[in-house]
Protein backbone atom coordinates (compact mmCIF):
# COMPACT_ATOMS: atom_id res chain seq x y z
CA UNK A 1 0.00 0.00 0.00
CA UNK A 2 1.77 3.37 -1.30
CA UNK A 3 1.21 6.45 1.37
CA UNK A 4 -1.66 8.10 -0.87
CA UNK A 5 -3.96 4.31 0.43
CA UNK A 6 -2.20 3.80 3.50
CA UNK A 7 -3.74 7.75 4.35
CA UNK A 8 -7.38 6.90 2.59
CA UNK A 9 -7.06 3.79 5.25
CA UNK A 10 -6.68 5.49 7.89
CA UNK A 11 -9.20 7.93 6.85
CA UNK A 12 -11.88 5.59 6.45
CA UNK A 13 -10.92 3.42 9.43
CA UNK A 14 -11.49 6.46 11.86
CA UNK A 15 -14.76 7.36 9.75
CA UNK A 16 -15.84 3.51 10.02
CA UNK A 17 -15.14 3.62 13.81
CA UNK A 18 -16.79 7.31 14.71
CA UNK A 19 -20.09 6.02 12.76
CA UNK A 20 -20.23 2.71 14.20
CA UNK A 21 -19.65 4.15 17.85
CA UNK A 22 -22.94 6.08 17.51
CA UNK A 23 -24.91 3.20 16.10
CA UNK A 24 -25.05 -0.30 14.74
CA UNK A 25 -22.59 -1.09 12.17
CA UNK A 26 -25.93 -2.68 9.78
CA UNK A 27 -27.28 0.99 9.94
CA UNK A 28 -24.15 2.27 8.67
CA UNK A 29 -23.58 2.86 4.40
CA UNK A 30 -20.54 2.83 2.41
CA UNK A 31 -21.86 6.30 1.12
CA UNK A 32 -21.49 7.07 4.94
CA UNK A 33 -18.02 6.55 5.65
CA UNK A 34 -17.27 7.70 2.56
CA UNK A 35 -18.52 11.28 2.87
CA UNK A 36 -16.98 11.57 6.94
CA UNK A 37 -13.89 10.28 5.35
CA UNK A 38 -13.76 12.48 2.28
CA UNK A 39 -13.59 10.17 -0.35
CA UNK A 40 -15.59 8.98 -3.02
CA UNK A 41 -17.61 6.31 -2.42
CA UNK A 42 -15.86 4.23 -4.91
CA UNK A 43 -12.71 4.57 -3.28
CA UNK A 44 -14.67 2.86 -0.10
CA UNK A 45 -14.78 -0.11 -2.34
CA UNK A 46 -11.51 -0.05 -2.91
CA UNK A 47 -10.62 -0.87 0.82
CA UNK A 48 -13.80 -3.37 1.50
CA UNK A 49 -17.06 -4.80 0.51
CA UNK A 50 -19.12 -3.60 3.04
CA UNK A 51 -19.15 -1.05 6.10
CA UNK A 52 -19.17 -4.59 8.57
CA UNK A 53 -15.99 -5.56 6.55
CA UNK A 54 -14.26 -2.51 7.03
CA UNK A 55 -14.99 -2.35 10.89
CA UNK A 56 -13.73 -5.91 11.35
CA UNK A 57 -10.36 -5.04 9.36
CA UNK A 58 -9.99 -2.03 11.29
CA UNK A 59 -10.72 -3.47 14.67
CA UNK A 60 -8.78 -6.93 13.38
CA UNK A 61 -5.96 -4.74 12.48
CA UNK A 62 -5.27 -3.06 16.42
CA UNK A 63 -5.82 -6.69 17.82
CA UNK A 64 -3.45 -7.89 15.96
CA UNK A 65 -0.80 -4.99 16.97
CA UNK A 66 -1.51 -6.61 20.24
CA UNK A 67 -0.72 -10.08 19.16
CA UNK A 68 2.39 -8.78 17.98
CA UNK A 69 3.40 -6.84 20.75
CA UNK A 70 2.95 -9.82 23.48
CA UNK A 71 2.77 -13.27 21.65
CA UNK A 72 5.43 -13.11 18.83
CA UNK A 73 8.40 -15.18 19.39
CA UNK A 74 7.25 -15.71 23.34
CA UNK A 75 9.15 -18.30 25.05
CA UNK A 76 7.48 -20.67 27.05
CA UNK A 77 8.67 -19.06 30.23
CA UNK A 78 7.68 -15.61 29.51
CA UNK A 79 3.64 -17.76 28.83
CA UNK A 80 1.78 -16.42 31.58
CA UNK A 81 2.99 -12.87 31.83
CA UNK A 82 2.53 -12.08 28.58
CA UNK A 83 -0.93 -13.80 28.08
CA UNK A 84 -2.27 -11.75 31.04
CA UNK A 85 -0.80 -8.62 29.70
CA UNK A 86 -2.27 -9.49 26.39
CA UNK A 87 -5.75 -10.10 27.63
CA UNK A 88 -5.76 -7.07 29.49
CA UNK A 89 -5.03 -5.06 26.21
CA UNK A 90 -7.38 -6.74 24.63
CA UNK A 91 -10.03 -5.88 27.15
CA UNK A 92 -8.62 -2.14 27.55
CA UNK A 93 -9.47 -2.58 23.72
CA UNK A 94 -13.05 -3.32 24.20
CA UNK A 95 -13.44 -0.86 26.76
CA UNK A 96 -12.31 1.54 23.99
CA UNK A 97 -14.70 0.36 21.61
CA UNK A 98 -17.23 -0.23 24.01
CA UNK A 99 -20.19 1.09 22.50
CA UNK A 100 -19.59 -0.78 19.11
CA UNK A 101 -18.27 -4.28 21.09
CA UNK A 102 -21.73 -3.59 23.25
CA UNK A 103 -23.93 -3.99 19.84
CA UNK A 104 -21.51 -6.69 17.78
CA UNK A 105 -21.28 -9.14 20.99
CA UNK A 106 -24.39 -11.14 21.75
CA UNK A 107 -28.25 -11.84 20.89
CA UNK A 108 -29.38 -9.01 18.52
CA UNK A 109 -25.76 -8.72 17.00
CA UNK A 110 -27.31 -9.87 13.53
CA UNK A 111 -25.45 -9.03 10.90
CA UNK A 112 -23.27 -6.50 12.74
CA UNK A 113 -21.78 -9.19 14.56
CA UNK A 114 -18.41 -8.91 16.05
CA UNK A 115 -18.41 -12.43 17.39
CA UNK A 116 -16.87 -14.27 14.74
CA UNK A 117 -13.91 -11.88 14.27
CA UNK A 118 -12.91 -11.52 17.57
CA UNK A 119 -13.12 -15.32 17.94
CA UNK A 120 -10.60 -15.75 14.92
CA UNK A 121 -8.34 -13.34 16.50
CA UNK A 122 -8.07 -15.71 19.32
CA UNK A 123 -7.91 -18.55 17.69
CA UNK A 124 -5.16 -17.45 15.59
CA UNK A 125 -3.10 -16.46 18.48
CA UNK A 126 -3.96 -19.73 20.27
CA UNK A 127 -2.19 -21.41 16.73
CA UNK A 128 0.46 -19.01 16.92
CA UNK A 129 1.69 -19.81 20.72
CA UNK A 130 0.96 -23.71 19.53
CA UNK A 131 3.47 -23.50 16.56
CA UNK A 132 5.75 -21.73 18.36
CA UNK A 133 5.88 -24.02 21.45
CA UNK A 134 5.04 -20.84 23.70
CA UNK A 135 1.64 -23.16 24.57
CA UNK A 136 2.12 -27.11 25.07
CA UNK A 137 -1.51 -29.29 25.42
CA UNK A 138 -0.87 -33.03 26.72
CA UNK A 139 -2.24 -35.16 24.23
CA UNK A 140 -5.41 -37.47 24.14
CA UNK A 141 -5.03 -41.08 23.95
CA UNK A 142 -6.99 -41.60 20.57
CA UNK A 143 -7.18 -38.33 19.60
CA UNK A 144 -4.83 -37.20 17.06
CA UNK A 145 -2.88 -34.31 17.72
CA UNK A 146 -3.72 -32.22 14.66
CA UNK A 147 -7.35 -32.65 16.69
CA UNK A 148 -6.50 -31.78 20.06
CA UNK A 149 -4.84 -28.70 18.63
CA UNK A 150 -7.79 -27.31 16.52
CA UNK A 151 -10.09 -28.40 18.90
CA UNK A 152 -8.13 -26.63 21.70
CA UNK A 153 -7.54 -23.24 19.75
CA UNK A 154 -11.42 -23.38 18.79
CA UNK A 155 -12.41 -23.36 22.77
CA UNK A 156 -9.95 -21.07 24.02
CA UNK A 157 -11.12 -18.91 21.23
CA UNK A 158 -15.10 -19.02 21.30
CA UNK A 159 -14.21 -19.22 25.30
CA UNK A 160 -13.03 -16.14 25.83
CA UNK A 161 -15.16 -14.01 23.46
CA UNK A 162 -17.93 -15.44 25.59
CA UNK A 163 -16.49 -14.27 28.92
CA UNK A 164 -15.73 -11.00 27.36
CA UNK A 165 -19.06 -10.40 26.40
CA UNK A 166 -20.38 -11.14 29.93
CA UNK A 167 -17.86 -8.85 31.18
CA UNK A 168 -18.77 -6.24 29.03
CA UNK A 169 -21.97 -6.54 30.06
CA UNK A 170 -21.40 -5.51 33.72
CA UNK A 171 -21.48 -2.30 34.90
CA UNK A 172 -18.51 0.22 34.51
CA UNK A 173 -16.13 0.36 35.76
CA UNK A 174 -14.91 -2.83 34.93
CA UNK A 175 -12.21 -4.21 36.82
CA UNK A 176 -9.79 -5.95 34.51
CA UNK A 177 -7.85 -7.44 37.25
CA UNK A 178 -10.66 -9.25 38.73
CA UNK A 179 -11.68 -10.52 35.38
CA UNK A 180 -7.85 -11.92 34.38
CA UNK A 181 -8.14 -13.85 38.12
CA UNK A 182 -11.37 -15.06 36.32
CA UNK A 183 -10.38 -15.69 33.08
CA UNK A 184 -7.58 -17.75 35.08
CA UNK A 185 -9.70 -19.60 37.55
CA UNK A 186 -11.71 -21.00 33.83
CA UNK A 187 -8.83 -21.81 32.07
CA UNK A 188 -7.26 -25.57 31.93
CA UNK A 189 -4.55 -26.88 33.99
CA UNK A 190 -2.04 -26.69 31.38
CA UNK A 191 -2.72 -23.22 30.62
CA UNK A 192 0.48 -21.33 31.77
CA UNK A 193 0.20 -19.53 34.91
Amino acid sequence: MDARQRKTRAALTTAVLELATDRSISDVTAAQIATRAGVHRSTFYEHANSPIELLEVALREQLDTVRERFLVDLEPADASRALSETTDAVLRHVEQHESIYRRGLGEGSGGGSLHSMLSSHFEQSSRLLLAQRSLRIPGVAGVSSETVRDTVARYVADGTVGAIEVWLRSPAPRDRAAFLRLFSMLTPEWWPR
